[in-house]
């Protein structure tokens, strides 16, 4: 087992994390507090090679593996675990175009992607459906040459940035039976709302889709008609790894403040470093990341070398989650009432970890998924 990143993957995390450091961390504040998007730092993030690294070079794309993305996001994460999200999400909304897409859908959509800086969308959650994926309502049937769709979807990250959704339909009459079709968004009858309030990731938008009667051309539908399912649970299974990037980059940002903070500030005529329950805050952190980053690591690289692990996808997902939210208190806890003011970033930390234990599959659906595989015989130790 070789854990020693390349000598290209140390460069390509240092580079993040300069541009981090520069561009991200300076401003993340003001956008979090005016619940906008940094559009001109997403630019430079694209221009510096950041977005997309998992397209494949024949698609413009670099064609790096999921532990290169899973590395840069958790530097992002770092900096802003909404902007992290925002500028992820769009590895989440074409790997189904990966997995499934014909030739000239990816040619099309993927290339699109690299030639500017656009997003996707991925378009699976719904007002009453977010982890039961089995139970979406908005539907699709086929009418000669297109996809009537109709419904709507909520929770969906950048969709008032995107050019084109993946969106998840029910094409049959049993659970399961849906299909999943590439949906661009200047199609007539798509409306997309405005972004909605939320606690954390504010500076990443979350909108609610609609879809009145749109007609979707034959030609978009990914993989086969009632296939959908089957793409969107490969897809989380090699999305959840990203996270737990997320949930490691935060802590680690946490760890940092909590460190500093300690080292400066002074109670009873000594520096809070010096107490020993401090001390045992900051060393679960410690002790966190590194679990989390083993369980994460290992999972894109099982990923990236063909021989991806359900269960250990999920691990990384809820163990890195609860890190994050854990470090993220503790940090708080460390800085005090310091720590509660808007002026200080470790509220901050506190709002945006929180979702990392939700989206995506929560917590307690992760724990259902392991202790699954562990019971139906699935799970190898």
């Amino acid at each position: 087992m070789d854990f020693i990143f390349t000598e290209e993957q140390k460069k390509l995390r240092q580079e993040v994390r300069d541009f981090v450091r520069d561009e991200i961390i300076p401003i993340v504040g003001e956008y979090d507090a005016k619940d906008e998007f940094p559009m001109d730092v997403a630019q430079q993030a694209f221009d510096k090679g950041f977005l997309n690294v998992r397209i494949p070079k024949k698609y413009g794309g670099r064609e790096l593996g999921l532990l290169d993305e899973v590395l840069i996001t958790e530097e992002l994460a770092y900096g802003g675990a909404g902007i992290a999200t925002s500028f992820n999400v769009n590895s989440l909304g074409f790997e189904p175009i990966l997995l499934a897409g014909t030739e000239d859908q990816k040619k099309k959509y993927l290339g699109h992607l690299t030639k500017k800086l656009s997003f996707v969308a991925f378009a699976c959650s719904e007002t009453v459906v977010g982890s039961d994926v089995a139970g979406i309502q908005c539907k699709a049937w086929k009418e000669g040459d297109n996809y009537i769709l109709d419904g709507s979807k909520f929770w969906i990250t950048n969709a008032i940035l995107a050019d084109f959704f993946v969106v998840f339909a029910k094409t049959g009459e049993k659970r399961k039976e849906l299909s999943a079709f590439i949906v661009d968004t200047a199609l007539p009858g798509v409306k997309v709302a405005s972004p909605v309030k939320k606690m954390g990731l504010r500076e990443s938008p979350t909108c609610a889709i609609s879809f009145k009667q749109v007609k979707v051309p034959k030609e978009n539908l990914l993989g086969k008609e009632g296939e959908g399912f089957q793409i969107a649970m490969d897809t989380f299974n090699s999305s959840r790894p990203a996270i737990g990037a997320f949930g490691i980059g935060l802590a680690r940002r946490a760890l940092d403040l909590a460190t500093d903070y300690a080292k400066k500030r002074t109670a009873f005529t000594v520096p809070l470093a010096n107490f020993q329950l401090i001390q045992a805050l900051i060393a679960d952190m410690v002790i966190g990341i590194e679990a989390a980053k083993g369980l994460t690591y290992k999972a894109a690289w099982l990923i990236d070398n063909k021989t991806p692990d359900t269960t250990l996808s999920s691990c990384a997902k809820v163990y890195s989650s609860e890190i994050a939210m854990k470090s993220a208190l503790d940090c708080l806890q460390i800085w005090g009432g310091r720590g509660y003011l808007r002026t200080n970033p470790v509220e901050k930390l506190v709002r945006d970890a929180k979702v990392l234990e939700i989206y995506e599959g929560t917590t307690q659906i992760q724990k259902l998924i392991i202790g699954s595989s562990a019971l139906g015989g699935s799970y190898s130790n």
